[in-house]
């Protein structure tokens, strides 16, 4: 089973959103202020227990994505493009004090922004973390659309929020699919993520 929400994207519209990523060369700590403004509206009725269609959308996001475990397998499924740029880190309490987690690095498909569909099982984004090692380890996934169209149904029963990050305006919605976040699996932040070895400059 494959959830699938037709958009019918323009091909404008879209243009617009890669060229601001594409052309976007801000500091690490650029991709954090962009989104704790935008999360600032997430409310925390996104932590309760998840729900037998929930648990089935994981599943499917799971099945999915597991192969890019593996960053090549994804830079080669076409997740090339780092958007925002930087790794994302809930910094309100201070850089070195986040408050609720991190998001870490987000690697965006131009051709699933393209194709108009949201599907469980292809996610616009990934998310990953830095290692020690200066490996990425897979956390999550992101699924967007541009705020240019009506604001998507809801996903498992989760409503896409609004986030304004690097000239860009999309609808988004994050699950942790791949590590568990005890602020719940689709809240935006998660305290079990870190940018503690983000790449260096």
């Amino acid at each position: 089973m494959t959830l699938r929400t037709p958009l019918f994207i323009l091909a404008a519209s879209v243009a617009a959103m890669l060229a601001a990523c594409a052309g976007d060369t801000a500091a690490p700590t650029s991709a954090n202020a962009a989104l704790l403004d935008s999360h600032g509206a997430h409310v925390k009725s996104l932590t309760g227990a998840l729900t037998v269609e929930q648990k089935q959308g994981i599943a499917l996001a799971r099945n999915g994505t597991a192969r890019f475990h593996n960053f090549k397998a994804a830079e080669d499924a076409g997740y090339s493009i780092q958007f925002p740029a930087g790794c994302a880190v809930d910094a309100s309490s201070g850089p070195d004090d986040p408050s609720e987690g991190a998001q870490a690095y987000h690697y965006m498909n131009k051709a699933l922004v393209d194709d108009g569909v949201i599907d469980l099982e292809h996610p616009e984004l990934l998310m990953y973390e830095p290692q020690k090692n200066g490996s990425l380890q897979l956390v999550g996934v992101d699924y967007v659309v541009p705020r240019t169209f009506p604001k998507p149904a809801p996903l498992l029963g989760m409503e896409f929020v609004e986030v304004n990050v690097q000239g860009a305006e999309v609808w988004a919605l994050h699950i942790w699919a791949w590590r568990p976040n005890s602020n719940g699996t689709f809240y935006p932040w998660n305290p079990a993520v870190s940018c503690k070895y983000q790449f260096q400059d």
